[in-house]
């Protein structure tokens, strides 16, 4: 298990007082194909104790949930083309589903353990800088996707750096491939691999490397969680 790449004396709240909380968001309308698309929002929390500033909302995970259901209509996410903030999911969502014949790729019934559940997609994620540099922003992801991707076929992923930092400045052209290089890094620890085209990068649920990466976090959080303990004994 690799160290963490800061100090644990820099961590500013403790691990055990981190929770998540889950909200879904589904558009109100009269036709059938909004009816197959949800949107989750995960919020990551930690616990604001009395001698400490540090607490609150330190991160946050969105990701649509596209249903395979047949009281749906047979497209039910053909909606995600005219939405201008999912338009890139729907680039992604195209790699696996062919909306002209109303299903899964073959490509991607031949690559997945399975092909009759929904498809997840991750679109977006953030960590508050000062929480990063712990390993707690693949934690937790990991637990968000493995909650979220029950009864899913599969788990893409659209996610892109931000072209501004935190400080408002605007990420030069090595700056972009480098954080594009993190968020490969950070997207292959949760299990995401790159699948045959035009599929792009998948977590199959189903895979014991899923089930490994998500005990691999699991026992980082632990880690963490002892190491905070040790310099801060009670």
């Amino acid at each position: 298990m690799e160290p963490f790449r800061r100090p644990i004396e820099e961590l500013p709240g403790d691990p055990r007082g981190l929770s998540l909380e889950y909200r879904q968001r589904q558009p109100l309308s009269g036709h059938e194909e909004p009816d197959g698309l949800d949107e989750w929002t995960v919020t990551a929390k930690v616990k604001r104790f009395w001698n400490r500033a540090a607490g609150g909302d330190i991160g946050s995970l969105t990701v649509l949930r596209l249903r395979q259901d047949e009281r749906f209509s047979p497209h039910p996410w053909s909606g995600l083309e005219a939405d201008a903030d999912h338009f890139e999911a729907f680039q992604t969502v195209l790699g696996c589903y062919d909306l002209g014949k109303g299903g899964y790729r073959q490509v991607f019934r031949d690559t997945m353990a399975s092909a009759d559940g929904d498809l997840l997609v991750l679109t977006r994620i953030r960590l508050d800088p000062e929480w990063r540099g712990f390993g707690l922003g693949a934690v937790f992801a990991s637990q968000a996707l493995w909650t979220l991707a029950d009864g899913c076929s599969a788990v893409a992923v659209d996610i892109r750096p931000p072209v501004v930092t935190d400080e408002g400045r605007r990420l030069t052209s090595a700056e972009w491939d480098r954080a594009i290089e993190r968020l490969a890094a950070f997207s292959r620890s949760l299990g995401f691999r790159r699948r045959p085209r035009p599929l792009g990068h998948l977590l199959d649920p189903a895979s014991e490397e899923a089930r490994d990466a998500r005990e691999e976090h699991r026992r980082r959080y632990d880690a963490l969680v002892d190491a905070w303990c040790a310099v801060h004994p009670r």
